[in-house]
């Protein structure tokens, strides 16, 4: 159920991105919007490889990587995805759809992080037990 709710937030997102894209009056609001619909496509791409996965019990069965190094590669993504939301608010009709993309891209971010983190710590605590 979690990946289903995900996917129709990047669902809504990816068309709001579409609407930006379409209402843009500069070169950059259309290739933000463009980068925002295409970044939101993989996310909705990569829930579907997720659900199939574990459907066939293969390991993926979290919305968020199960290494380190991947997530904070999401952490980053989300990062310049938040400075995209940050981009948008400049634009007086995109305000609030930048603005609620940052918030939401900046939560994300931050759990992403937290993820990789907690995932070093187990890591960590695995190896010092088997060291004793």
């Amino acid at each position: 159920m979690r990946r289903l709710n995900a996917a129709a937030a990047a669902a809504i997102i990816a068309l709001l991105g579409l609407v930006s894209a379409a209402r843009a009056q500069s070169n950059d609001l259309y290739v933000l919007g463009i980068a925002l619909f295409l970044a939101c496509i993989a996310v909705v791409m990569m829930l579907l490889k997720q659900h199939f996965d574990a459907r066939e019990d293969l390991p993926t069965r979290a919305f968020l990587p199960s290494q380190p190094g991947s997530c904070f590669t999401v952490t980053f993504l989300l990062g310049l995805l938040a400075v995209v939301g940050l981009v948008l608010t400049r634009s007086p009709e995109l305000y609030h759809v930048g603005l609620g993309l940052f918030g939401i891209s900046a939560i994300g971010a931050g759990a992403a992080l937290k993820r990789g983190y907690d995932l070093i710590d187990r890591d960590r605590a695995r190896n010092h037990l088997d060291a004793h």
